[in-house]
């Protein structure tokens, strides 16, 4: 008798459990600003200890695994940037609480990076939700006493996601 209840209510738990939907994700990717920290990056090629840089984190969630882009298309210079990179930065410099937008020039060039394809983020099946944690050290940062970034992602499909801002970061 014991037996055959705890069958049965087996049977049922499987049940319930097999009639839990999943809950749909975007196929348009989304991000969420986590952290940015000041850094002291030394670089080797100018003996240069006294460079400033950022540990920029963020996660990330992309409903229909199509986020990384593939080596030879980031390697590959006569593409576009739009199709090169994958995270775009947009710096802001603080004066007087007011933000304005930093502007790139040959000394100062846009600060895109490519986030390459990762087999391991291959999906089959009905999820194909990928999610995660990116940290991202930039390495040329303006020199502003206070700056903060914008920053976004586009999946393979051409999709940007949401702009996030990070907190101010206090460079002097």
């Amino acid at each position: 008798m014991n037996r055959t209840v705890l069958i049965v209510g087996s049977i049922i738990l499987c049940i319930d459990f097999a009639c839990i939907e999943t809950e749909p994700v975007s196929p348009v990717p989304e991000v969420t600003f986590k952290s940015i920290e000041l850094v002291n990056i030394v670089d080797t090629s100018l003996d240069n200890p006294n460079l400033k840089g950022a540990i920029l984190k963020f996660e990330f969630i992309d409903g229909d695994a199509n986020f990384g882009v593939y080596e030879s298309v980031a390697s590959d210079t006569s593409l576009p940037d739009s199709l090169r990179y994958n995270l775009f930065l947009d710096p802001f410099y603080k004066v007087d609480g007011s933000y304005f937008r930093v502007e790139f020039d040959t000394n100062y060039p846009p600060p895109y990076y490519s986030i390459f394809y990762n087999q391991k983020l291959n999906r089959v099946g009905q999820n194909k939700t990928v999610k995660g944690t990116i940290t991202l050290t930039i390495t040329d940062i303006p020199l502003y006493d206070t700056i903060k970034y914008d920053f976004y992602i586009r999946d393979r499909a051409g999709n940007n996601s949401n702009v996030e801002s990070t907190t101010d970061l206090g460079i002097n």
